[in-house]
């Protein structure tokens, strides 16, 4: 007969363990959570109505800076066999920024802005002649 009683019993403490058993605090903290969602949910919901409607500027767009609108139409100089990082500088900062450019200046000319040899800059002009 016990076990009979306890048949009966384990349901009823089963459901007051899991309904009415659960700790006051974890139900308020359940509760709290609650009201915060229900208050982000009624936001949400009337985010049209309590903020005020986008300004469309009148007139043309802005212009956004790119980098400068001088023409930039130059060549790798590097391209070329024997001109590097440094000798490609020291070339662009005596003028001399696209093959042809290079193929069309003097060999002393390339020599004396470069540092180089009039051999190696007569060999520069022939490869620049080439690429242009």
């Amino acid at each position: 007969m016990d076990r009979v009683a306890e048949r009966v019993r384990l349901p009823e403490l089963i459901s007051s363990h899991y309904h009415g058993g659960m700790n006051k605090s974890i139900k308020q903290v359940l509760r709290f959570g609650g009201v915060i969602v229900g208050f982000g949910a009624a936001v949400w919901a009337l985010r049209d109505k309590l903020l005020p409607a986008p300004e469309i500027p009148e007139g043309p767009p802005p212009r956004f800076r790119t980098g400068g609108t001088e023409d930039t139409a130059t060549d790798d100089l590097t391209d070329v066999k024997g001109i590097g990082p440094v000798y490609a500088e020291r070339l662009t900062a005596a003028g001399m920024t696209t093959f042809a450019e290079l193929a069309s200046s003097e060999p002393a000319t390339i020599a004396e802005a470069a540092g180089v040899s009039e051999s190696t800059a007569t060999s520069w002009i022939e490869q620049a002649a080439t690429h242009s």
